[in-house]
């Protein structure tokens, strides 16, 4: 599984971040979504998924590879 952002759709919320920081960060310049492991190992995609769904924008998506 993996992990894409549109960064021209991200405000910087960081709930990604703060739901599953194993995957994503924050940007301490632009304050936008930073992805750390694009390609998800199995153990954090529950976590992943989760922080995908509760993006408020929908900046986030998820893809089988």
């Amino acid at each position: 599984m993996r992990v894409h952002v549109n960064l021209d759709v991200c405000q910087g919320h960081a709930r990604c971040e703060d739901i599953c920081p194993e995957v994503f960060a924050t940007d301490a310049v632009e304050g936008k979504c930073v992805i750390l492991n694009a390609e998800v190992p199995p153990q954090w995609e529950d976590k992943a998924r989760l922080a995908v769904r509760n993006c408020p924008e929908g900046a986030l998506r998820v893809s089988a590879q």
